[in-house]
C-alpha cells in the first residue's frame, strides 16, 4: 500500500456491530464511510437521525469519517458510491458488510414478503456489495472485504430467510475467498452481540414459547463496541494470510468455523444393485456418520462385496407411497420416476413454480386430482455456469439469481408444511439442487440448512432431506433416483434428515454441518499479539505467536 490514508467502507455502521468496527478503525486512522439509510430494525420505515452519528463519533474523537444514506440493495448506487470514493480518495482498502434487518421468518411460517426483504438485504445486499468492491480492488491488487454471517446459519435454527441467507454468505464466502483477486481477502465474520436485532429476535422467540439464540442469555454476550478491535484486525494489513475463512467473534473468544466436509463416499457406479449398496450402507455409514459427525471408518473394513451383490428382500418399507416430482429437468426427472415406480411409488411430475401462493396452488392442484401425497422431491434446475468469466468473477457471476431460487425453494418447503399441516398428513421432503457451479453449492447449503429444522418447526409432520448434485444430471440421475426412493422407502432414513448430501459422477457422500474447528479465549475486547499466531495454526497456515502485549 502507499502512504495514503486508508479507506473503509462499513455498511450497517450507523449502530451496534457495524458502529463498533467503524469507530474500532477511526482509532486506527482510517477514513471511514457508514452506510445506513437508518431505517427500523425490519427495515420497513425511516428513523430519524440521532443527534450524533457513528461518523460523528469517529470525527470528534479526531478521526475521519462520513455517512452515507445508501442501501446495499441498491445495487447502482453502491456501485457508484465505491467508485466516487475510491476516486476521490485514491483507493478503497476494506469493506465490512454488516447491513441487515429483522423479520420473522420459519420453516411453516412467515410472509413471503418478510422472506424476500430479508433474502434482499442480507444476501443480495451483499453480493451487491461484493460487485461493486472486488473490481475496485482486483485493479489496485489490494483490498480486504469482511462479510458477516450468523450462527442461525451454520448451526440448527429455526430462522427461515435469515438461516438460508447466512448459510448462503458463509458457503459463499469459503468458494470466494479461494478465488479472490491476488493481493484481496475475502472473509466472514459470524458473532454475537448485546444488539438490538438480537435483543428482538430472543424476545420473538420468548413470545413463541422457544427457546430463541441457542439457549444463549442476552447478558452473558459481549457489547456490540467490543467486536470492533476483531473486526479491524481481519480487515487490517497483517491479516492477508486469512480468506476464505468464516471467524466467530463473541468478544472475549473467537473461533474458526470450518467449512462442511465429506465424511463417508460409497462408489454408487459401476455396481450390481445400487439398491443393495444404499440399503447396506446407508442405514450403517451414512447415518451414523451424520449423528456423530464423523466417520466410523478408519478401521476394519465395515463392508463385504456389496459392489457386486444383488439386491436382497429389504425391510418393511415406510408408508410413502404417492410422490409428487416437481422438476424441470427431463433427465433427472426420469432417472427419480425409474428408480420410484421400480419400488411401487405412484409418481407425477410437475413443472415447478416459483412463489408461495403459486407453489401451493400447484401442489393442491395434484392433491385434487391425484389423490393424497405422501412426499415432494424438488428439483428445478440451476443457473447455467457463466461461459466467459474465471475466478471470483465467474463465482460472482454464479450467484447472481441465487436469491430467487432459494425463494423457489423456501415456496415448495412452505407449500409441503402448509399442506401436511392442514391434511394432519405426514410429507416427506427431498430438495435435490443443481450444484454444478459455485451458486448451486451455495443455495445446496441453503436448503441443507432449511431442511434440519423441518421436523422441530412442523411438530413431526415434514421429514426433510437435501442433496447437492454436483454433477451433470446424466451423469448423477442413477445415483440421485436411488437416493431419493431410498429416503422415501427406508424406514430408517429419517436419520438422514437434515444431512448435507452430496451426489457425483458415480458415488454418493455426506458432509459434515459447519463446526467450529478450534476456539482462542482472552478475554477481550483488546487483542493479545499472539491471536495472528494461534490463528493461523488452528487453520494450517503454520505459525505461534508468542508475545504477551494485547493491542
Amino acid at each position: 500500500m502507499s502512504d495514503r490514508q486508508r479507506v473503509a467502507v462499513v455498511t450497517g455502521g450507523g449502530g451496534g456491530i457495524g458502529a463498533g468496527i467503524a469507530e474500532e478503525l477511526g482509532r486506527g486512522g482510517w477514513y471511514v464511510v457508514t452506510v445506513d439509510p437508518l431505517v427500523t430494525l425490519d427495515g420497513s420505515a425511516q428513523i430519524p437521525d440521532p443527534e450524533e452519528s457513528t461518523a460523528d463519533r469517529i470525527n470528534a474523537a479526531g478521526g475521519s469519517a462520513r455517512a452515507s444514506s445508501v442501501s446495499v440493495t441498491d445495487r447502482q448506487a453502491v456501485r457508484t458510491l465505491f467508485q466516487e470514493l475510491a476516486d476521490e480518495r485514491g483507493g478503497l482498502d476494506a469493506v465490512v458488510n454488516v447491513a441487515g434487518i429483522t423479520r420473522q421468518t420459519y420453516f411453516g411460517k412467515g410472509t413471503e414478503e418478510d422472506w424476500l426483504a430479508v433474502l434482499a438485504v442480507h444476501l443480495d445486499g451483499y453480493l451487491n456489495v461484493l460487485d461493486a468492491a472486488l473490481p475496485i480492488m482486483a485493479d489496485a491488487g489490494y483490498g480486504r472485504v469482511l462479510g458477516v454471517t450468523s450462527g442461525s446459519g451454520w448451526r440448527e435454527a429455526d430462522a427461515g430467510a435469515y438461516s438460508c441467507a447466512k448459510r448462503a454468505i458463509a458457503a459463499l464466502t469459503w468458494q470466494l475467498g479461494r478465488q479472490a483477486p491476488p493481493g484481496v481477502t475475502v472473509n466472514a465474520m459470524s458473532p454475537i452481540a448485546a444488539t438490538r436485532m438480537m435483543a428482538s429476535a430472543l424476545e420473538r422467540a420468548r413470545k413463541a414459547g422457544r427457546s430463541g439464540g441457542g439457549g444463549i442469555s442476552f447478558l452473558s454476550v459481549a457489547e456490540p463496541e467490543d467486536l470492533g478491535p476483531f473486526g479491524a484486525y481481519l480487515v487490517g494489513e497483517g491479516s492477508g494470510w486469512c480468506s476464505g475463512r468464516v471467524l466467530f467473534a463473541g468478544g472475549p473468544e473467537v473461533a474458526v468455523v470450518d467449512e462442511p466436509r465429506l465424511i463417508e463416499v460409497v462408489r454408487t457406479d459401476p455396481v450390481v444393485s445400487l439398491d443393495k449398496v444404499l440399503d447396506e450402507v446407508v442405514p450403517a455409514a451414512f447415518a451414523k456418520a451424520e449423528a456423530n459427525q464423523a466417520s466410523a471408518g478408519g478401521g476394519n473394513p465395515r463392508f463385504g462385496p456389496i459392489f457386486d451383490q444383488a439386491a436382497e428382500p429389504g425391510a418393511e418399507p415406510a408408508t410413502v407411497r404417492s410422490c409428487v416430482v416437481v422438476s424441470d429437468r427431463p433427465v433427472l426427472v426420469a432417472s427419480l420416476k425409474d428408480a420410484l415406480e421400480a419400488r411401487s411409488f405412484r409418481c407425477r411430475q410437475i413443472e415447478p413454480a416459483r412463489g408461495f401462493a403459486e407453489a401451493a396452488k400447484a401442489l393442491q392442484a395434484v392433491v385434487d386430482d391425484f389423490g393424497p401425497v405422501d412426499a415432494v422431491v424438488v428439483a428445478p434446475s440451476g443457473r447455467a455456469p457463466a461461459p466467459s468469466v474465471e475466478g471470483w468473477e465467474r463465482v460472482l457471476a454464479d450467484h447472481r439469481d441465487i436469491v430467487e431460487r432459494i425463494h423457489t425453494d423456501a415456496g415448495w418447503a412452505r407449500a409441503v408444511a402448509d399442506y401436511a399441516a392442514e391434511a394432519a398428513h405426514p410429507v416427506r421432503l427431498v430438495t435435490l439442487t443443481d450444484a454444478s457451479t459455485t451458486g448451486g453449492r451455495s443455495r445446496a447449503q441453503a436448503a441443507a440448512q432449511h431442511a434440519r429444522v423441518a421436523a422441530s418447526a412442523t411438530e413431526g409432520r415434514v421429514t426433510a432431506f437435501a442433496a447437492g448434485l454436483e454433477a451433470p444430471e446424466d451423469a448423477a440421475g442413477r445415483t440421485a433416483g436411488g437416493l431419493v426412493a431410498h429416503l422415501l422407502d427406508h424406514p430408517e432414513a429419517a436419520g438422514l434428515a437434515g444431512a448435507e448430501l452430496v451426489v457425483g459422477d458415480g458415488w454418493l457422500g455426506l458432509r459434515s454441518h459447519p463446526r467450529p474447528i478450534g476456539s482462542v479465549t482472552f478475554g477481550g475486547p483488546s487483542l493479545p499479539d499472539w491471536l495472528d499466531g494461534t490463528l493461523r495454526e488452528i487453520v494450517g497456515a503454520g505459525g505461534l505467536a508468542t508475545g504477551k502485549e494485547t493491542r
